[in-house]
Order: structure tokens, then C-alpha cells, then sequence
């Protein structure tokens, strides 16, 4: 049972970047900036105060530590994810300013050539060229070892929730081989009792009339009442089972996506850097003796490359920050269900 709850990697490969996805994101990008605030506003599904009660009063201790855990971790991995919509903001107004920068480089060298074809002596003066600005690296180091760090710290939660979830489908198993093995013995006694009363005989008949009828009241309350609690406890451990498995998918699944992220970001990271020691060179050579005009072309290939990487990147980040809120929901659902 417990390979078959967990057997979450290949529910995220056949679920991941579904039809239900792929609309939200599309319905996401539509929104300003005011409104996405509102739609991944972390307050909305933080835990009730008064469920966070009832999780600290019915649950184990170190389940309690993990689904805390849990809770934290995504609250910082919402905070991050916002923090790198931000800055991808910035790179695409970084963009803008550099298509800007390199059409006053293509009309500079464009004047130039024509000036030089009318006459070797002409004084007109070229064009003004717009001042080169290196562009700020929005994905800096710091912004990288923070996503490493949220990934190694859902790493951590999620062995936690695996763990927590072993030890509750251990003690399910205890329980009920408990309740089979009570059922076996009733069965047992109530044969003892019977070769024992086929032994004995007659004389003792008379005396079973008497005291039957007093000993079959009071047993059936003792019975129901351990019956009860029996099923109130193995009740328990199966939401406690289901909290976790609800908590373990989300995890893994948003590990998996940050794990794109991650890679996304470093990969514009490394264009930028490169696109800025491109400008740099175009911007030294411009009116100098070397051809600009192809390296202003390559500039102009990579930075479209790049802008498609931020976008591919919102959409992530997006998808991000829905996993993170459709499990917060999910898990506080799955809460709510003891009250």
C-alpha cells in the first residue's frame, strides 16, 4: 500500500504540464502585476490558527515537525518565486534598452557607409551613438544559491514526509494485524468455552442460565467501547496517511519544477553576461577599423534567444507558485477533514 501511494515520480510524469496548467498560465500572464500579487497572495491558504491546534494536539511529534517543515518551506519558495518574477521584469526592460543600443549602432555604421560612398573626404558628422550601459545581472550568484538552497530544503522536507509516512503505515499495519489477531482469539476462546462446557456437562447448566444472561450484559459494552476506540485510531492514521501523501506529491513536484527553474536561470545568467561583453565590444569598435555590423547581427540573434528563455521562465516561475498554492490547499483540506 505504501508503494502505491507513493509512487509519486510517475504521477508527475504523466500529469506534468497539463491542459489544467497550461490555462492557468495562460490566464496568469493576462493579469497585471496588482492582480497577480492577489491570485499568489501567500496569506490566503496560510493554516487556520485553529487548525494548526488540532494538527499539533492529533498528530505525532515528528510528523508535527515535518508538516511544519513543509509549511515553511513554502512560504520561503513563494517569496523567491516572486522575488525572480520581479527580476524577470527587469531583464525584459534590460532587453528593450538594448534593441534600442543596437539600432543606434546599425544606423551609425549604416551613415558611415553611405557617407564614405559619396566621398573618402566627407565631413559630415556621424550619427550620435547612444551610450553603452552595461545591463545588471538580475540572476547574480545570491539569486542562484537561493533557489539551491529552497531545492535542498524541500529535499530535506520531502525525506522528512516519506519517513513520517512509513512510520504511520507501520503502526496501521500493527493496528490492524491487532484487530485480526483479537478476532482470532475471540473465536478461539468462544471454542474453548464450548468444549469446555461439552466437558463439564449437565451440573453446570443450571448455573450457566443464572450467570449467563449478566456476564453477556456487560461484555458487549467492554467489547464495543475497545471496538471504538480501535476504529477511532486506525481513522486517525489514515487522514494522518493521507495528509502525508498529499504533502510528499506536492513536494516532489514542486522540487522537480524548481529543478527547471534552476537551470532556466543559470542558462539566462550566462546569456547576459555574454550579451554584455558583446555590447562592450561592438560599442569599443564602432567607428573603428574592424566590421561591427555582423557581431551587432550575432548580439541581436542571442538576445532574442534569451528574451524567449525569460519568457519560458515566467511561465515556470508561474507554474511554480500554482503548485505551491494548489498543495498548501490540498494539505489544509485534508486538515480540515479531522475537525
Amino acid at each position: 500500500m505504501e508503494e502505491e501511494r507513493l509512487s509519486i515520480e510517475e504521477e508527475y510524469t504523466s500529469t506534468l504540464h497539463t491542459r489544467s496548467n497550461a490555462r492557468f498560465i495562460s490566464s496568469a500572464k493576462q493579469q497585471c502585476g496588482r492582480e497577480m500579487e492577489a491570485l499568489f497572495d501567500p496569506q490566503q491558504d496560510v493554516v487556520p490558527a485553529d487548525l494548526e491546534k488540532m494538527m499539533h494536539r492529533r498528530t505525532f511529534s515528528e510528523i508535527e515537525l515535518a508538516m511544519e517543515g513543509y509549511f515553511d518551506a513554502s512560504v520561503e519558495a513563494s517569496e523567491i518565486c516572486r522575488q525572480l518574477l520581479m527580476n524577470i521584469k527587469i531583464t525584459q526592460s534590460n532587453y528593450r534598452s538594448m534593441e534600442s543600443f543596437l539600432a543606434s549602432i546599425s544606423d551609425s555604421v549604416d551613415d558611415d557607409a553611405t557617407a564614405a560612398a559619396v566621398t573618402a573626404t566627407t565631413t559630415k558628422p556621424p550619427l550620435a551613438l547612444e551610450p553603452f550601459v552595461v545591463r545588471s545581472n538580475p540572476f547574480s550568484a545570491a539569486t542562484r544559491s537561493n533557489f539551491r538552497r529552497i531545492h535542498d530544503r524541500y529535499s530535506s522536507v520531502l525525506r522528512a514526509i516519506k519517513s513520517s509516512h512509513g512510520k504511520v503505515a507501520r503502526k496501521l499495519k500493527v493496528v490492524r494485524a491487532v484487530k485480526k489477531l483479537s478476532r482470532t482469539c475471540l473465536v478461539v476462546a468462544c471454542g474453548a468455552a464450548a468444549g469446555v462446557a461439552i466437558g463439564v456437562g449437565a451440573p453446570l447448566l443450571f448455573f450457566s442460565l443464572l450467570v449467563g444472561p449478566a456476564a453477556m450484559a456487560l461484555c458487549p459494552f467492554a467489547l464495543k467501547r475497545r471496538v471504538a476506540r480501535r476504529r477511532s485510531r486506525t481513522r486517525s492514521l489514515l487522514q494522518l496517511q493521507e495528509q502525508l501523501d498529499t504533502a510528499a506529491k506536492g513536494t516532489y513536484v514542486l522540487g522537480r519544477d524548481l529543478d527547471t527553474v534552476n537551470q532556466l536561470v543559470a542558462r539566462l545568467s550566462d546569456g547576459i553576461e555574454r550579451e554584455n561583453a558583446m555590447a562592450k565590444c561592438c560599442a569599443e569598435r564602432v567607428g573603428g577599423r574592424f566590421p561591427v555590423q555582423e557581431m551587432v547581427n550575432e548580439l541581436r540573434r542571442s538576445c532574442s534567444s534569451s528574451r524567449k528563455l525569460a519568457d519560458e521562465l515566467e511561465e515556470h516561475a508561474c507554474l511554480c507558485l500554482a503548485t505551491i498554492h494548489r498543495a498548501r490547499v490540498l494539505v489544509i483540506r485534508e486538515i480540515s477533514k479531522q475537525a
